[in-house]
């Protein structure tokens, strides 16, 4: 309990000392009628407190509106109360107050349900059509009560007397609406105690309460004088039992408070403190930073950095502002890990980069060596051959000769040339074009001529054949030159495209004997020293 708690606690003890000794000091004929008004008067400011209390405490709507319903009836109930004993004469008015009595004792423990059934429900809650089914028996024990008179069901008074609250009699209709009292209180409490989730502590003195005031209201009832000594009039005592009992109930945790926040705020560890526009702290917990107004302005719209581990953050409220300190201890620590991690994988990537362009050099020195080592293996005899020619170069005086042998070794390496170019062209792809061929077989004639060699080629339109048909057409023509270059005087090339087919023929004059040749092309004739080939091959790769 907070010291707040005990001052009100100590205010109520005392307002109610006084009326007791105001009770006491009538008992004795001393100040009965003003001070049974001034102790009436004492009560119904407490009341009236404890309405305004709740209604700034109580969170739920509904429970406040209920609550403070509650209180409305206590009041009620009082105002009727002294109007009875101290403002009426007449005994007709005087028991129809009495029988108003029953409105307060019949809705304050229905009210008390609407509360309990309402806990731990949305802000705006309604109560379900069944719940609101209990106002029916309510009403009907208020009516029976209302309409004794007719018929002597509540309270019976005997013949022929002034029918008052001091003669009269209990039939059974005054068990049947005490019995719904009770059932009410009880089925409040009870329910209470279920949905409450929080400590069971001091959770006895809502039913310590309940317990004496159903045993008063029974005693009381009966009759006994010594009760009627002791407890005072039923009004007073049950009003304030009923208060008690509520209040017992919102102070250990029964019925949920807006309270007790600034305690919680001051001894959690959120790193938070509530400022007003001025930027004057007025609530803070235990760990918040001390913060300058420059510091907390800094935050008004960011998120402020207060060191390396510590952020703070700010949000407009009514009135002011709330300013919370984030630890980003371990969002700093793992920052600082991923940049240590994208360090070491950046090193880690060059590193892995460096050994891939060093690989992909290697492989690439490899792979030109493979080439280089196939076309050194399928130009063997040509490298030969040249080497010859320029070795006799190199040693022939005569000019006209080294000439020839240089024009000689302009035709071979043109052939490694170009030899090289259709190998390298198959290594990516499996087909080429008689421009391609024919580009080759150009560069070849215009080195012929060198030697004085007449020569004509005509390879008409763009016919995609394999690879290999536009090297075995090459390396043949090669063959043909190589075989009669000391004296060969014209060559001629031609080529005609046929449906799926493509017929070369290659006419050569020289004096050699070429008919070894005879086996690599598909026909050969020789009239007058003018050799005649053909070769006929598949367009796009396919033989004909």
């Amino acid at each position: 309990m907070t010291k707040q708690n005990h001052k009100t606690g100590f205010l109520v003890a005392v307002m109610v000392f006084c009326a007791i000794i105001l009770r006491v000091l009538g008992k004795f004929d001393i100040l009965i009628v003003p001070g049974g008004i001034v102790r009436s008067l004492i009560y119904i400011a407490l009341y009236i407190g404890w309405g305004i209390s709740v209604s700034k405490r109580i969170i739920q709507v509904q429970v406040r509106h209920y609550l403070i319903a509650v209180s409305c009836l206590l009041v009620f109930w009082f105002v009727i109360r002294t109007t009875n004993y101290f403002f009426t004469a007449d005994a007709e008015i005087k028991r129809q107050l009495w029988y108003g009595y029953y409105l307060p004792m019949l809705f304050i423990p229905l009210f008390s349900v609407f509360v309990a059934v309402s806990l731990g429900r949305p802000a705006n809650a309604r109560l379900s059509k069944t719940t609101l089914l209990l106002y029916i028996p309510t009403v009907l024990c208020l009516l029976l009560v209302l309409t004794n008179d007719l018929h002597q069901l509540v309270f019976s008074f005997p013949e022929g007397e002034v029918w008052t609250d001091k003669n009269n009699g209990y039939t059974f209709g005054y068990y049947f609406v005490i019995g719904w009292e009770i059932l009410c209180a009880l089925a409040a409490f009870i329910i209470m105690l279920i949905k409450c989730r929080h400590s069971q502590r001091k959770k006895y003195l809502p039913f310590l309460l309940l317990i004496c005031s159903i045993g008063y209201a029974l005693i009381y009832v009966s009759g006994a004088e010594w009760m009627q000594l002791i407890g005072g009039d039923i009004t007073a005592a049950q009003c304030l039992m009923f208060t008690g009992i509520l209040e017992c109930c919102i102070q250990c945790g029964l019925i949920q408070t807006n309270t007790g926040y600034k305690e919680l705020f001051e001894a959690g560890a959120i790193g938070a403190q509530i400022v007003d526009s001025d930027w004057h702290t007025r609530y803070s917990s235990s760990n918040a930073l001390a913060l300058t107004a420059d510091m907390m302005r800094s935050a008004e719209k960011n998120a402020a950095m207060l060191d390396n581990n510590t952020l703070l953050r700010s949000s407009k409220i009514d009135g002011g502002y709330v300013l919370w300190q984030e630890d980003i201890t371990d969002i700093t620590a793992l920052l600082e890990k991923l940049e240590e991690n994208r360090k070491t994988i950046s090193e880690s990537n060059d590193v892995e980069q460096e050994n891939y362009k060093t690989k992909v050099k290697i492989n690439t020195v490899r792979e030109k060596n493979r080439l280089y080592d196939r076309l050194q293996a399928q130009t063997a005899h040509q490298i030969e051959l040249l080497d010859q020619l320029l070795t006799q170069y190199e040693a022939e005086p005569a000019p006209d000769i080294r000439r020839s042998l240089l024009a000689k070794a302009a035709v071979i390496g043109a052939y490694i040339k170009r030899r090289g170019n259709l190998m390298f062209i198959g290594e990516k792809s499996n087909v080429t074009d008689t421009v391609e061929l024919s580009a080759c077989l150009d560069e070849s004639f215009a080195n012929l001529e060198l030697m004085g060699v007449e020569c004509a080629i005509d390879i008409p339109g763009k016919n995609s054949i394999d690879i290999r048909d536009a090297i075995r057409v090459y390396d043949f023509f090669e063959a043909v030159t190589e075989a009669a270059m000391d004296d060969l005087r014209f060559v001629w090339l031609k080529a005609r495209s046929i449906e799926d087919a493509v017929i070369f023929y290659l006419q050569a004059e020289s004096k050699s004997e070429l008919s070894a040749l005879s086996m690599l092309a598909d026909t050969c004739t020789c009239e007058e020293g003018v050799w005649r080939f053909s070769l006929r091959i598949g367009k796009v790769g396919e033989q004909a």
